[in-house]
């Protein structure tokens, strides 16, 4: 039978079928391994940057705010719904839970933070090609370890 209706019927699902499997292939889930977490007080917060040009800006790809209830022994595991591709990642421990990043008189964080690609800047800010990482598969694990 032929009818119109499953015509449409059948095209419709064929449709909405491939394009979950695309979506899918695109999309991966990134765990994140936060370890050097020292409180459960405040917050994590996660902010996922694809641009050199808005790096540690207020312009994110993706920002999350993250409780520590889940965390033992110093490590909490964060999950990540990422597009294929090139990212810099950050974590910033809110250990006195302000909502914000606090700095010493020059600039410098004064509460732990992390980069993705075991970043640790030595003199000067952090760089956006020295924290970049590749999510090209389905699932990926990226571990990121905090600084006091």
């Amino acid at each position: 039978m032929n009818h119109p209706i499953l015509r449409l019927c059948r095209g419709a699902l064929l449709f909405f079928t491939c394009g979950v499997g695309f979506a899918s292939a695109e999309t991966a889930n990134v765990r994140l391994m936060v370890s050097n977490v020292h409180s459960q007080v405040g917050k994590l917060y996660i902010s996922v940057y694809d641009s050199k040009d808005t790096f540690l800006g207020d312009t994110k790809f993706y920002a999350e705010e993250v409780g520590l209830e889940n965390l033992k022994d110093g490590k909490l595991e964060v999950d990540l719904s990422l597009p294929y591709g090139k990212y810099a990642i950050t974590v910033h421990h809110d250990n006195n839970a302000n909502g914000k990043m606090d700095r010493n008189f020059v600039g410098i964080p004064k509460e732990p933070v992390g980069l993705s690609n075991g970043h640790v800047p030595r003199f000067g800010p952090p760089k956006f090609s020295k924290a970049l990482i590749e999510i090209a598969q389905p699932e990926q694990v990226e571990a990121i370890a905090l600084i006091d």
